[in-house]
């Protein structure tokens, strides 16, 4: 199964919920992963891999099921977005769970310097981009969508002082407009 590797071109504090290298870590690396399967233990086998490519303490990881090579990128001035768009089990609010697996991963890079607070805001600011645009787009047939049952985010920055990146600053409504962007693009494709 392919794999891509982003090199964030320095070390950057990460906070997501990926498998590993989300929870305030240091990172230089994002490697997004396809797998075909659901895996049992994925961060075992993310461990596993990390350690294999000579990134462990080095990278967050990414799984999807969509071919990693097709990943969406757009470049703001305060960022950089990138996508894996998997739709085929959206998680609409109000209905069961579905059992296919896609997955929608995105990966924020703020080109200004964030605090712990600002990582936090900016990851609160893309979950709600996410759900905003696939709602508005009908992936649940008129009902509220979250996105997909099992999408990742994970948001990375330069150490820093700022402590809001929400909807009313420069960087939330940089980064809101290029998520709605890329995911209307694939949507208008599904």
């Amino acid at each position: 199964m392919s794999l891509l590797v982003l090199d964030l071109e320095s070390e950057m504090l990460a906070l997501g919920n990926v498998v590993i290298g989300g929870d305030f870590a240091n990172i230089r690396y994002a490697v997004f992963k396809q797998v075909d399967r659901y895996i049992e233990d994925f961060e075992s086998y993310a461990l596993m891999l990390l350690e294999g490519l000579g990134l462990l303490g080095k990278a967050a990881v990414f799984f999807t099921a969509v071919d990693v090579f097709s990943i969406r990128h757009a470049s703001g001035r305060l960022a950089d977005v990138y996508a894996t768009i998997g739709l085929s089990n959206p998680a609409c609010i109000g209905v069961g769970i579905p059992s296919s697996g896609h997955t929608v991963n995105i990966l924020v890079v703020s080109k200004r310097p964030l605090s712990r607070r600002g990582l936090i805001d900016l990851y609160r600011t893309v979950a709600e981009a996410k759900a905003a645009v696939l709602t508005a787009e009908g992936i649940c047939d008129g009902k509220p969508a979250l996105g997909t049952t099992s999408d990742a985010i994970l948001v990375a920055a330069l150490p820093g002082d700022e402590n809001y990146a929400g909807a009313a600053t420069e960087l939330g409504i940089e980064v809101s407009y290029l998520i709605y962007n890329l995911l209307k693009q694939r949507i208008n494709k599904f």
